[in-house]
């Protein structure tokens, strides 16, 4: 009976994949219309499209999602992570990884008990592993727009001080630097190119990326432009700032290496000792997956090292 409901996991996977790709791959004439405006020209820079896709291209799942909260935030999250992916596909994703991890272990053992308390966790998991990537990728992604920043401003600064209105100037920036932030300060631009004002698009740029750094850059923004002065200088002065909290957090990172390192080691030390007890005596370790018990104390280990790690990160995370 567990076998079955196996197979039929893993055909709803398959099925639901291969629906996500047909009617990814299909779209209607004004979709296409639409995206032909954006396409390449050959020996011309690729255009960038600045317009929101509807949540998905199956009707029922896009009226669905077209009322709902979670996907305003997977659209944000996506956005920020620069992933792609409309909120169907995207939740299509997380819903056949799910489905997929609960298949296989009941499976691998025949529907027994022990298949059946291990897919449920796995299921979870396997749900959220694509949102756990999708922030991997944001967290990068604002990291680079970070270390960018300095030599971007340095460059607003530079064409300002030449005469350039900011608008001018960013866009120039926009050409010179590479991605990701040559791609926000685009954005920005053609946000105001289409109607919006540089105030809001400064704001919305700001909650797009959700750095601290370019919080500061635009909050001196808004602030000249409420009460005027040298916008050269402030983005200067904030620059510098920049500049300084760089170098405290590379102090931060050289202090604490030892404990983060330590904390590395304390988080796949049981691990590799557990790896090391099941070759030299399979038959005993075994219970622990093989016995109530053992599958109780394996989930309370798992969970207990996990917190632990948590909480280590978080004693180490210093705020500058």
């Amino acid at each position: 009976m567990i076998a079955a409901l196996a197979a039929i996991f893993v055909l709803l996977a398959i099925s639901t994949a291969g629906i996500a790709l047909y009617f990814a791959q299909s779209g209607g004439p004004a979709d296409t219309r639409v995206r032909a405006a954006f396409a390449p020209i050959p020996g011309q820079e690729p255009k960038v499209s600045f317009l929101r896709r509807a949540p998905s291209s199956i009707p029922p799942l896009r009226r669905l999602l077209n009322t709902s909260e979670w996907a305003d935030r997977a659209a944000m999250d996506l956005d920020q992570a620069h992933v792609g992916l409309r909120v169907g596909e995207y939740l299509l994703m997380r819903v056949i990884v799910g489905l997929l991890l609960v298949a296989l272990p009941l499976l691998f053992t025949r529907g027994s008990v022990v298949g059946i308390v291990i897919a449920m966790p796995l299921g979870v998991l396997g749900f959220m592993l694509p949102a756990f990537w999708v922030e991997l990728r944001r967290r990068r992604r604002v990291r680079a727009i970070d270390r960018q920043l300095v030599e971007g401003l340095t460059q607003v600064s530079s064409s300002i001080r030449a005469g350039f209105a900011m608008l001018q100037a960013i866009d120039g920036a926009a050409l010179r630097l590479q991605p990701p932030l040559s791609e926000e300060f685009a954005r920005l631009v053609a946000d105001v190119r289409l109607g919006s004002s540089l105030e809001d698009s400064l704001i919305s740029m700001g909650e797009r990326i959700e750095s601290y750094d370019l919080d500061l850059v635009i909050t001196a923004t808004l602030i000249q432009r409420e009460t005027g002065g040298n916008l050269a200088e402030i983005l200067d002065n904030v620059t510098e700032t920049i500049r300084e909290r760089d170098r405290i957090r590379g102090e931060i990172r050289t202090l604490t290496a030892q404990q983060r390192f330590t904390s590395s080691v304390i988080s796949v030390w049981p691990i590799v000792l557990a790896f090391v007890f099941f070759l030299l005596n399979p038959d005993l370790i075994s219970n622990l997956w093989e016995e109530t018990a053992g599958i109780i104390l394996l989930l309370v280990a798992g969970g207990l090292q996990i917190l632990g790690f948590l909480t280590i990160r978080r004693v180490m995370a210093i705020e500058i």
